[in-house]
């Protein structure tokens, strides 16, 4: 049985992501200017930046389709038999493939509830729901619901996917596992070396948001395939424009990765036009960006994510003791702009064209 449990409000809080708000797939913080580093950021900012992170991985991705049922708490808690609960950061057309993966591949019936933006709402939202119908195992999807789940429920299997940067987070410790939201850095950097041959320099713009040891690995893997990777460190979201120019000169890509700080609406348009401009190749992690003009992407596939975490914790209800490692994600797909391509006088030949699974052929909606 597939129960959903939605709870909405008469209108969405005003850092609540909201379908009918993602247009082509950006609608992003402007960017946070909160001094030290992110675990001394008030809870509320934190809450807002993980919404903003799920939001990141929607976009242009087709929705599936998905018979559900909608039922109260009241019906819920009437219903007997043990259930997996399905936890969504809100209601984001990306988690449809995912859910309906898991949905196929459950080892028990599952439920589903949407969280309300703001995190007290949500809170007790949650709450109310797991004291009238505690669940068998969780299903999180994002860093609101995923946080809030094992915050919750710290005794309840709880299997996480689309978290960008899950380690910020604190979900370690008791039975919480996960899907990475990210191919491995160096899967990526090699795919962009097979697909650009000619890549020779890539920059990349962080913050204090990025882990330093995810630094470190992008610096190995670059070595490893004879790339210079060009670094650039800020601490404001407003520093990213000159942070950029200073290393314009000396690359041949941009690599955006999922950065809380660097990743704004503004960010994105001027480093989307610069790059454009400067014929530089502009990577990004999330097919909205390609759509929206970036040059390509490579990021996990939500629905094997959804299967894959539906395995995972099979396995964890099957042995409580079991407490496995955040996976990496099994399944990836590669976007493609060739009008951006074409732009930058960096030609995609057909070989390259015919690895991607998405192909796009405007630049931010425009031939």
């Amino acid at each position: 049985m597939n129960t959903v449990f939605r709870q909405e409000s008469a209108e969405p809080g005003r850092n609540y992501i909201p379908e009918r708000a993602i247009g082509t797939g950006l609608h992003m913080s402007k960017g946070f200017k909160h001094k030290g580093c992110p675990a001394q950021r008030p809870c509320g900012t934190r809450w807002r930046a993980a919404v903003t992170l799920a939001a990141l991985l929607c976009l242009s991705a087709p929705a599936a389709a998905q018979d559900s049922s909608s039922s109260s708490a009241a019906d819920v808690s009437r219903e007997s038999g043990s259930f997996v609960l399905i936890v969504k950061s809100g209601n984001l057309p990306q988690y449809d493939a995912p859910v309906a993966a898991f949905i196929e591949n459950s080892p028990a019936p599952v439920r589903q509830i949407e969280l309300l933006p703001e995190a007290q709402e949500a809170s007790r939202m949650l709450q109310e729901f797991i004291d009238k119908a505690p669940p068998h195992g969780v299903f999180a999807l994002g860093a609101p619901a995923a946080q809030l789940s094992h915050k919750l429920m710290p005794d309840t299997p709880t299997v996480f996917a689309m978290v960008l940067n899950w380690q910020r987070f604190g979900l370690t410790g008791g039975p919480v596992a996960g899907v990475s939201a990210e191919v491995p850095i160096a899967a990526r950097l090699t795919r962009f070396k097979l697909m650009l041959p000619r890549i020779k320099r890539i920059g990349v713009i962080y913050s204090h948001a990025t882990p330093l040891r995810r630094i470190e690995t992008a610096r190995r893997a670059a070595t490893a395939l004879g790339i210079d990777l060009v670094e650039e460190a800020v601490v404001y979201a407003d520093e990213v424009p000159g942070a950029y120019r200073r290393i314009r000169t000396e690359i041949d890509a941009l690599w955006m990765t999922p950065d809380s700080i660097v990743v704004s609406i503004e960010n994105f348009n001027y480093l989307a036009q610069r790059t454009l401009h400067d014929r530089i190749a502009f990577l990004a992690f999330s097919e909205n960006f390609v759509r929206a003009g970036a040059l390509l992407s490579i990021s996990a596939d939500h629905a094997s994510a959804g299967s894959q975490a539906a395995v995972l914790l099979e396995k964890m209800l099957a042995d409580p003791t079991l407490r496995p490692e955040v996976q990496d994600p099994m399944g990836s797909s590669l976007a493609v702009n060739q009008a951006v391509a074409a732009a930058i006088d960096m030609p995609l030949d057909n070989n390259t064209v015919s690895m991607a699974d998405v192909i796009i052929k405007t630049v931010g909606g425009k031939r």
